[in-house]
Formats: structure tokens, sequence, C-alpha cells
């Protein structure tokens, strides 16, 4: 007998009802359609008004009834009876584990459906195993398997992970000119086997031997092959591009699909099964994953038959944990070239894709929307008649047909899938048809023939003999024939183009140990009361468990972000203008490795990434200082290596850097603002002297700038005498316009023919304009912008900021007003306009005296 089965009010009920009798009580049996209460509801009628109608709810399962909920007299609402269980039944079978239709542990038919609108197949949808057809189980069964299988691994000190195949594992293509190079190297090395004919004795000729091997030879030795049959690219009447000269034989006999794993595949499977239990999860199809795991796997001591391909997924476009893991992911690590079919999940580790066949792509995704690159990648010039480089693989047919209107959802799904796959199939069919890797290698041995020919050339011009230095002397014919003079016959030697050099499945198994060991490390140091609570806890359909420090959902996203933790970056040339830079997935991935990032420099900003010089940002971090200028490759190889990079290799200005120095930190933590500090320009220090110094503040003479200072304050505006220019602000005299006054400098820009001064600096902060003009002409003080100009040129005399006066100088000196003559006042002017001491606050707008408000009212507060 199993645990109870919660049974809960069928939602179509016409709540809110009143519970009027149990049917049936504690202990009794019920079998499917046995009635378990009554019940009484309100019914709105237009004809008879309100009135009192009954009901009845029957059983959906079989059973021994355990306990009631609802008693008899209780009112029963919507919400609380889609929250609270009925009733409660001791079921013979919960029939977790279905297949077929068919109960696994009972063998009861689980398709029987009746008027209770309840199915038994409903009780078991989860599918978590790898095969198409194999056997669905219920949440409480998955919950179950899955703390077995946690169990296990931990027992056996493992986690789980699972592996794609293409551009991960291995790189495969259709491409015929593969197989017809591998007949070559092989062909080549059966005549290096057979003996060779040695050179008869006393013969001047000399035997050179030319057989080379095809270029690819060394890196094709370990491609694996294998033949799929025709219906490996789909129903040849949905393929709608009819090319010409197209191959029969493939819809006869399918095609060739050529394999090369990884460099270093056979040691990091090997070693990653000691420390992971192995899954396979591709966008490939069943007969191709099945195909590629026997030549990498022939034994199936990795993998074990734990394959999961697109037949089986449920999804062309998306891969899920769920598909697999439905309740638990904490032991889940996932390796893959793609992170967007994933959405970027933690458990994720990207790898970068593996290119050995130049130009193909993923030949099992051609279906999937193109990757965005990080950075704006240059354009590539094709020669006129060739195809370009990539494939039709990686650019396929995204034209969509037409679809009727009166279509269902499972017909609309099923067109849709045919579309993806027939885009897929010709995108094979392109490989077969265009060879490019053929076409890509004839490309690359006509450029290097050309640079072998200018050298060539180049050598034989430096050999030839000369006549003072002239042009070579001509032979005639019998000279020529005398002379002995080798002949040479032009022999370029082949060049590579498939190498063998990718090194990632060495960085990938360092991240995939480091994970294994921080989740272990963590699991061993968790508390005695938390092992004796994960012992004891059981399964439950509403329970959700806590995240903990063993859970490699939170490990990996922590080494992650250490990456390039510290760095405050900003982009420049990197993320497209017409892109919100927030939302960009280069700033997404950037945050993701820990980054702190930015649209504008700051004094926070550590480092510049750049994808081309001379940009205005790179100029401005110069120019600021303390920022390293890096090429954009330094973050796309610090985040393909989960490591910050060492900045020098990738600095653009390596000189300038080096003069630079450290990074500082920000002055104010709490400062993020984009603007400029003011006045940060006027910190002028010339590094070209001492590029390695720093500016050294501990020997000025502080006492030596204060006298500077203030014989600065003291001297007047006027001090060339002639009032025509002033030496200390530039400002040139006379009546100027408005349109002359410019706000960047706030002063007005001064004549081409005038003497040139000290460079001036830019004013990075707006002041209030009282520096102008000093005329006197009427017609220019219309405006309030020229008075004040006139105003501030005729100001001059010693600064009174060290001036301080108290109330009773205040009310001295209005009496001192009052009582003066106007006689007096003028001559006290005109004395102080001679002696340029004290400000005239008189206008020839009429304003005879300017009124000290402040003083005034001072002075009568004070007495």
């Amino acid at each position: 007998m199993s645990d109870s089965t919660e049974l809960y009010l069928s939602p179509q009920l016409p709540y809110p009802i009143k519970v009027v009798a149990h049917e049936v009580q504690a202990a009794d049996t019920v079998q499917r359609g046995t009635r378990l209460l009554s019940y009484s509801f309100t019914h709105h009628s237009p004809e008879s008004g309100r009135e009192t109608r009954f009901g009845t709810w029957d059983s959906s399962i079989e059973g021994t009834v355990d306990s009631w909920t609802f008693k008899p007299g209780d009112t029963v609402s919507q919400r609380r009876a889609r929250e609270q269980p009925a009733i409660k039944i001791l079921e013979p079978c919960k029939h977790g584990m279905q297949l077929g239709g068919l109960c696994c542990l009972c063998g009861k038919d689980m398709t029987d459906y009746d008027y209770t609108g309840f199915s038994d197949a409903s009780r078991a949808s989860i599918q978590m195993t790898h095969a198409a057809n194999g056997p669905t189980v219920s949440l409480e069964e998955a919950q179950r398997i899955e703390k077995e299988t946690a169990e296990h691994l931990r027992k056996t000190r493992k986690l789980s992970l699972i592996v794609d195949l293409d551009q991960t594992i291995v790189h495969a293509t259709v491409d015929p000119t593969v197989g017809e190079w591998i007949a070559e190297g092989e062909a080549w090395e059966a005549r290096q086997a057979e003996p060779k004919t040695s050179q008869p004795e006393g013969s001047d000729v000399t035997v050179v031997d030319d057989d080379e091997p095809n270029p690819n030879w060394e890196a094709l030795k370990d491609v694996k092959k294998f033949r799929l049959g025709p219906e490996a690219l789909g129903d040849p009447r949905l393929r709608g591009i009819k090319r010409k000269g197209k191959d029969k034989s493939v819809e006869n006999e399918g095609c060739m699909y050529y394999i090369k794993p990884r460099p270093g595949w056979n040691e990091f499977l090997e070693d990653m099964a000691e420390k992971y239990e192995m899954h396979v999860y591709t966008m490939g199809t069943r007969a191709y994953a099945e195909e590629v795991c026997a030549a990498i796997d022939p034994d199936g001591k990795i993998f074990g038959g734990r394959l999961l391909s697109r037949d089986e997924s449920g999804s062309l476009t998306q891969k899920s944990l769920q598909r697999l893991f439905p309740c638990d992911q904490s032991m889940v690590v996932v390796i893959d070239d793609r992170a967007d079919v994933w959405e970027w999940s933690p458990n994720l580790v990207k790898v970068i894709p593996f290119e050995f066949f130049v130009g193909i792509g993923d030949i099992n995704s051609a279906f999937l929307p193109k990757q965005v690159p990080l950075t704006p990648l240059p354009q590539v010039a094709t020669t006129p008649g060739l195809p370009s480089t990539s494939s039709a693989a990686s650019e396929p047919d995204t034209s969509v047909t037409p679809v009727p209107s009166d279509v269902t959802e499972e017909e609309l799904a099923e067109i849709e899938k045919t579309e993806i796959l027939a885009r897929n199939a010709d995108a094979l069919d392109a490989q077969l048809e265009e060879r490019p890797l053929a076409k890509m290698q004839e490309e690359l041995q006509e450029a290097e023939d050309e640079d072998a020919d200018g050298v060539d050339a180049e050598a034989l011009e430096s050999s030839s003999p000369t006549v003072n230095g002239d042009s070579p002397k001509p032979t005639n014919g019998a000279e020529a024939d005398r002379s002995p003079t080798p002949h040479r016959e032009k022999h370029h030697h082949r060049k590579a183009l498939l190498k063998n050099t990718d090194t990632e499945l060495v960085r990938v198994q360092r991240i995939l140990e480091e994970v294994h060991r921080q989740y272990y490390a963590a699991y061993d140091e968790r508390p005695k009361e938390e092992k004796e609570k994960h012992i004891k806890r059981k399964p439950s359909k509403h329970h959700v468990e806590p995240p903990s420090p063993y859970d490699v959902r939170l490990i990996i996203p922590l080494m992650r972000q250490n990456a390039l933790a510290g760095c405050h970056v900003v982009f420049s040339s990197v993320i497209p203008l017409d892109t919100r830079a927030e939302t960009s997935e280069t700033w997404r991935i950037a945050v993701m490795f820990g980054a702190k990032c930015y649209t504008e420099l700051n004094p926070r900003i550590t480092h510049l990434i750049a994808a081309k010089r001379g940009t205005a940002k790179v100029d401005a971090a110069r120019r600021q200082g303390g920022v390293k200028i890096v090429w954009v490759n330094w973050f796309l190889d610090s985040i393909n290596q989960w490591r910050r990079q060492d900045e020098t290799p990738y600095l653009i200005d390596p000189e300038a850097a080096a003069a630079v120095g450290p990074a500082s930190p920000p002055s104010d933590p709490h400062q993020i603002s984009s603007d400029p500090e003011p006045d940060a320009d006027d910190w002028d220090y010339d590094r070209t002297v001492a590029p390695n110094q720093s500016l050294q503040l501990d020997g000025v003479d502080w006492d030596e700038i204060n006298d500077e200072v203030d014989a600065a304050m003291n001297e007047s505006d006027d001090e060339d005498g002639d009032g025509s220019e002033s030496t200390r602000s530039g400002v040139k005299s006379g009546n100027v316009t408005e349109d002359e006054w410019t706000d960047e400098s706030n002063s007005i820009i001064s004549s081409a023919s005038s003497t040139p001064s000290k460079r001036k600096r830019k004013r990075l902060r707006s002041v209030t304009p009282l520096e102008g003009g000093a005329g006197s002409d009427s017609d220019g003080l219309r405006s309030p912008l020229a008075k004040r100009k006139k105003l501030a040129a005729e100001r001059s005399g010693a600064s009174k900021l060290k001036d301080s006066i108290s109330a009773d100088d205040l009310v001295e000196e209005e009496a001192k007003t009052r009582s003066a003559s106007p006689a007096s006042v003028a001559a006290n002017n005109d004395n102080d306009d001679d002696d340029d001491m004290t400000t005239d606050d008189s206008s020839e707008d009429g304003d005879d005296e300017e009124d000290d408000f402040l003083a005034r009212e001072l002075g009568e507060d004070w007495g």
C-alpha cells in the first residue's frame, strides 16, 4: 500500500458550494465513479430567481478512504477548493510510471477516459529518459529517482555532465573534398612504404623525389567517417532547392559524413568520466548521434547509452535541462559551444566553437538563428566568380512558406518542423555540390604561388651578373648553350588549409575540475544538522529545495565573475551606435564575467576596450591617464579563458601605457558620473621630460605659491596701461558683439594679429561672464550682456576676498556717504578712477549710485 493520494474538488463546480453529506466514510473502499459527497449551491434564474440546487462529486481513482478535509455543513469557495484537498485515498497503485499507455507497475490501461474528466495518463507526464518512446513518470516518482541518483553520485564523488557534440567535441562535414584528400594521403603513405629503386652506378642523372603528401593529410589522419542513408537529408519532396548537376547517388545511397574529433578528446573524455556521469545532448538526429558516439566511444564506457538527440528532445531550437533533470539541477554541468540555445543557463560552461573544416559551421544546426559576434567583424572581399568562404550551411535559406489561416496548432507545428528540416537539408546539399573546402584550398594556393613567384623574381634579379651595375650582359646562343646554369623547374609547396592546433579542451577540463573540487569541498563542510535533515527529508509536491553552497548554479557564476572582477571598462567602437549599450550582448557578457561597464569615461575607469585607434574615447583616455587602453581581443580572450589576461600584449599604445602606469582609484567612491572633472586639464604635467616620474607635491614651496597668488589677485586688469587688451584674462578691449562671446572659454576670442600669448586652457565648467570689453560707447550698452561686459571691464583693483568688515564699519561708512556733498562724491570717484584701486558702480544709463541694499539693511538691524 502506497502513501495516500490527495483528491481536489473539480474547478468546474458551481462555487461556492455547501457540503451536505459524506457518501463514504473512512476505511471504505471506493472504485472509479463511486459517489463521495453531495453538496448544495444557490442558482440564479431569470424566471424563478434564486433557488437552491444539489449536486454530487464522484471519485476518479480507486482505493480506501483515509480521511476527509471538508465536513458536512462547510461552505467551500473556489479558492479553498484549489488550496485544500477534499479527501485522501490510499491507492493500491499510483501509476507513477507508464509506458505505451500502460502502467509499468500494475499493467492497467491508462487511456480510459470517462465522465469524471480525469485521465490516469496525465498522472505520469514527465519524460526523463534518453529514449524517444521511453517511460514517463509522475512528479513524485521523478523526485524519488533524482534523489536516488544524487545519492549515488555523491557516494562515487561524481557530478553529471551534459556534452554537446558538434563544434564542442567534434566537427563534421559532408564535403566530398575531405574524402578525396584522405584517399590521396593514404595512397601517398602506401607509396612511401614501397622499396625505393636504387640509382644506377656511374649515372650523372640525379633522381629527385618530388612526391609530396597532401598538405592537409597530417591533420586528417584521425578523421572518422560513416555513411547515413538518404533519410538523413529528409524527404526529397520537401527540399525546395533544385540545383544543376545534383548528385543522384545521394538520394539513393545517402551521403558520407566526416567527423574530426577535437585535439585531446580521448584524454579529456577519459579524465572527465572519472569525475562526471557523462550525457550527450545534440541537435543532430538519433542516427547521426549514435554513429558519432560509436566513433569516439566504441565501447560505451564514457556515455553508456545516455544519448539525447533532437528526435527525443521535444524542440528543434532550444535545449532544456528539465528534459533530463526535471526537479534538481544542482549537480548538472553543461558544456556547449552555443549559449543561446540554453538561454545562458547558470549550469553552462561555454566552449569556443571548434572550426576545423574552415567555413562549414555546425551542419546540424543551420536552422538556428545566427550568433551575433561580440565585436564588429571586418568585411572580407571575395574573388569574382567564386563563392564566399562561408558555405551554404552557414547561410541557410530563411524564407518562410505562407501558412493557411485555418490550420490547427498541431498542423502549424508540423509545418514549422518541416521547414526547419528542409533548410538543414538544403545546407547539406550545398556542401555536397559546391565543395567549399576545395575552392578555399584553391584560393589559398593561388595566393601562396603569387607570393612565391614574387620572391623568386627578386632573388633572380639580385643573382644575375651585371656590367658596371647595369642590366645583365647579353649572351649569344652558343654561349648560352655552354653555360653551366642548370634547368630549374618552378615548384611551389602546397600550403595546408586545415590546422590541428586547437587546445580548447585543456581549458575546459581545468574549469570542470575546479567546479568538481569546489562542489565537494562545500558539500563536505556542511553542518551536521543539515546532513541529518538531508537524509530524513522526503520529497514533497510543494517543496522547493533552498539554495545551498554545494550547488553548481552558484559555483559556476562565481567562477565567471572572478575573471574580470575589479575591472571598470568602457567600450569604444565595439558596440554598434544604433544599439543601446546596456542591452547589447557584449555589455551583458562583460557584466556576467564580473566587470562594471560604463558608457563614458570617468575616474573609475581602469580599461578602455577599443576596436580601432583614433576614436574620441581613446584620445580622452590618453589625456585622462591611469587607463589601460587595450584591443578588444583582450576582452575576448579573458572571457574565453575565464581568466583575466595580461594587458601588455594587447595594449594599443605600449609606449604611452608605460608612461601612464597603473590606474588610480577614484577620488570619490560615490562618483559615477561620466562628466570630466572641472578644470581637470589644468593639471598640465610634461611627461616627456620624465615619462616614468609621477607628479611630486612634497617639494613644492607653498609660501612662494601663495605670494604669487596674492600678487596675481592684487595686480590690475589693465596692466599694460593702454587699456587695449587684458593680459590676465585675454579679453579684447572695445565694444564687441554678443556673437563674439564663447561659452567654451567665457572670453572674447583675440584677433589673429594680436601677440601670441600662453596656451589657453579650456574651461570645463561655466562661470559667470564678468569679464568683457572696456569700451564706452553707449550704443553697446543696450543689452544687459553688454552692460555686464562694460561693468566688468571698468572694475579693477585689489581683491577684497581677504578683507573683513563688522557692523560698526558698515554704519560708519553709511554715515559718511550720507553726509558727503555731491561734489565731494564726484571728486572721490575721479580719484578712484585715477588710482585704479576701487570699483566705480556708476553707469551711463542714469544709475548715479548703486544702492548697497545688503549694507543698508544690516546697518538698520544692528543699530
